[in-house]
C-alpha cells in the first residue's frame, strides 16, 4: 500500500518537471537519527505541494552523509538533480555552512537550486537575539520560566493555583507554560501571566514549604511580580512577541512561497516600525499605569539623583536626569522595537533571495501598464536559469502579459493578479504564455519554511512510541507514508493493491488467488 501510494506520489513530481528538496532531521525514540524527506513540487493548475517520502536512518548528521542520503533518495524516486531549483533547510552549519555543507555540495552539481533557510527557524532565531539583547524583556521572560517551573514540578502548588482560580477569576484562562524551543509562540504564557496576575500573588502568599531552596525561589518570584519594572517587560514583550507570533503561525501554510513569506515579513516590518512611535508609546504607558493600579502593582518612582562619576564626566555640561518616570521608560520601549526589526532585517535577508526577488520583478514590471523597464532583471533571470527559459520567447509572452492588464485597466500589477489568471486559463490556452508559466513555477516552488517536516516529527511521536521502539526502518517508513498521505490511503484501490501483492511471488498466487 504504501509504495503504491510513493509510486503516484513520484508520477505527480515528474508531472511537475522542477521540484524543491526539503530535509531536516531528530531523534526518534529508540535513539537513532532520523532524517525527514519531503519534496515540494507545483502542479499544472500553479498549486504547491509538498509530499512527504521518507524517513532514513544514519549513523551521523554530517554534511556528506546527509548529501547521500538526499541523493539516494532522489535516485529511489527517479528524479534527476538538474530538475531541482530550490532547498530547503534550517540554519545548522551542517546543512546551510558555506565551504562542505549540504545546500552546498547540492549547488555545486546544480547552481541553479536556489537554498533558502526556513523562514520560521529564522524568525525564531531573529526573536531569541532580540530577546537576549533586551534586558527589559529578559528579565521578564526568566521570571515568567521561573514561575512555569515553579508550578509545573508541583502538583501541590498546581492544584492549589486551580482552587484560588476558580474562586477569584473563574472565566479567565489557565497559567501557559513557556515552550522551551520556540520563542514565536510565547506570547500565550505571558498573556496568561497578565490574566492571572492576581490569583499567582494570591498563590504566592498561600504557600507553605519546609524547602529553604524553594520558598526562596518563591518569595523571590513574588517580589519581583510586585515591581513596576516586570509588568512592564511582560507586557512589552507580550506586544511584540505577539507580532512575531502572528507571523510564524503564517509562514507555517505549505502553499507559502519564499516571495510571499518574505512580502509578509515586510509587512511585519512595517506595522513594527508604525508601532514605534511618541504615540503608540503613551497609549502603552497608559496601559501598563492601569494594569499596575489594577492588579496592585508597585508605582514607579524616579532614582535617587546621583552625581555623574568623575571617569565619565565629559567638558563642563551637566549629565542628563529624567525629569520624569516616563522618561526613564520611553527608551526602553523604542530599544525593543529596534532590535526586533534589526534581528528579522538581518535574518530575512538572505542570499539565495535576491534571485527570487529577480524573478518576481521580472514579473510585476513586465505586466504593469506604466512604461517600466525591466531588462536588467530579464538579462539576470535567463542568465542564471540558462536553458530552463527562452529569453526571445520568454520577451513576447511578458508583452502579452502586459496588454492583457492594460486592456483590463489594472492600475497596479501584483504576483497574485499573475497567479490567478494564467489558473483561470484553460490548459491549452496557457501554452501562449508557456515561459511565464514557467516563470511562476520556478518562483512557486520555492518554499517559506520547512513546516512540513516538522509536522511529521509529530506523526514520527505519534507512530514509533516507546512501546515499538524495536520497530523496523521499513514498517516505520511504510506505517508513516500511510498515515501522512491519508487522503491517497482513503482512495486506494485494495483490489489492486491485493492483486499486486499476490502476484510478486508464485507461492502466494497459489495460496490466496486472483482477486476480482
Amino acid at each position: 500500500m504504501a509504495l503504491s501510494i510513493l509510486r503516484d506520489v513520484a508520477k505527480d513530481i515528474h508531472n511537475s518537471v522542477y521540484y524543491t528538496v526539503m530535509a531536516d532531521e531528530t531523534t526518534d525514540k529508540s535513539n537513532r537519527e532520523q532524517v525527514v524527506f519531503v519534496i515540494r513540487h507545483v502542479s499544472e493548475d500553479l498549486v504547491p505541494h509538498e509530499e512527504f517520502i521518507g524517513l532514513y536512518k544514519v549513523p551521523t548528521i554530517d554534511a556528506n552523509t546527509l548529501t547521500k542520503t538526499i541523493e539516494d533518495c532522489l535516485v529511489r524516486m527517479n528524479l534527476s538533480l538538474n530538475k531541482c531549483r530550490g532547498q530547503c533547510y534550517d540554519g545548522a552549519s551542517n546543512m546551510s555552512g558555506s565551504k562542505k555543507s549540504v545546500a552546498t555540495q547540492i549547488a555545486d552539481q546544480e547552481p541553479r537550486a536556489i537554498y533558502t533557510h526556513c523562514y520560521g527557524h529564522a524568525l525564531n532565531l531573529a526573536v531569541g537575539d532580540t530577546v537576549r539583547q533586551s534586558k527589559t524583556m529578559r528579565d521578564a521572560l526568566d521570571t515568567t520560566h521561573e514561575i512555569s517551573k515553579l508550578l509545573i514540578l508541583s502538583p501541590k502548588r498546581d492544584g492549589l493555583f486551580e482552587r484560588i482560580k476558580q474562586e477569584l477569576a473563574p472565566e479567565t484562562p489557565g497559567f501557559r507554560t513557556l515552550c522551551p524551543t520556540r520563542w514565536t509562540v510565547r506570547t500565550a504564557s505571558l498573556q496568561s501571566v497578565i490574566n492571572n496576575y492576581t490569583v499567582l500573588q494570591e498563590l504566592w502568599d498561600e504557600c507553605e514549604t519546609s524547602d529553604s531552596e524553594i520558598r526562596a525561589r518563591i518569595i523571590g518570584v513574588a517580589s519581583q511580580m510586585q515591581t513596576f519594572d516586570y509588568l512592564f517587560g511582560v507586557m512589552l514583550a507580550s506586544t511584540v512577541l505577539g507580532l512575531t507570533d502572528n507571523l510564524s503561525k503564517t509562514l507555517q501554510q505549505k502553499s507559502l512561497s519564499a516571495s510571499e513569506g518574505q512580502r509578509l515579513a515586510n509587512l511585519t516590518l512595517t506595522t513594527l516600525e508604525e508601532m514605534r512611535s511618541d504615540t503608540h508609546y503613551c497609549a502603552f504607558w497608559e496601559k501598563v499605569n492601569k494594569a499596575c493600579e489594577t492588579l496592585g502593582g508597585n508605582e514607579p518612582s524616579l532614582p535617587r539623583k546621583r552625581k555623574t562619576p568623575k571617569r565619565f564626566e565629559v567638558g563642563t555640561g551637566e549629565g542628563f536626569f529624567p525629569s520624569s518616570v516616563e522618561e526613564i521608560y520611553r527608551p526602553l520601549y523604542f530599544e525593543a522595537f529596534d532590535l526586533t526589526m534589526a534581528a528579522i532585517k538581518d535574518r530575512f535577508d538572505q542570499p539565495g533571495y535576491r534571485v527570487v526577488r529577480n524573478v518576481e520583478d521580472l514579473l510585476t514590471n513586465s505586466s504593469n501598464p506604466g512604461s517600466i523597464d525591466y531588462t536588467r532583471e530579464l538579462n539576470d533571470v535567463c542568465s542564471f536559469y540558462g536553458d530552463d527559459l527562452d529569453k526571445d520567447k520568454l520577451n513576447v509572452q511578458l508583452e502579452l502579459l502586459r496588454m492583457h492588464f492594460k486592456s483590463a485597466n489594472k492600475v497596479t500589477v501584483e504576483l497574485s493578479d499573475i497567479i490567478t489568471f494564467l489558473q483561470q486559463q484553460s490548459a491549452a490556452a496557457r501554452m501562449l504564455f508557456s515561459e511565464v508559466t514557467t516563470l511562476v513555477k520556478i518562483l512557486l516552488v520555492i518554499p517559506a519554511t520547512n513546516a512540513t517536516s516538522e509536522r511529521t516529527f509529530s506523526a514520527l511521536r505519534r507512530i514509533k512510541t516507546y512501546l515499538r521502539t524495536t520497530m523496523s526502518q521499513a514498517r516505520l517508513n511504510h506505517l508513516m507514508v500511510l498515515h501522512v498521505h491519508k487522503d491517497r490511503t482513503d482512495n486506494l484501490d485494495l483490489k489492486q493493491v491485493a492483486t499486486e501483492f499476490c502476484a510478486s511471488r508464485e507461492r502466494r498466487l497459489c495460496v490466496f488467488g486472483a482477486f476480482n
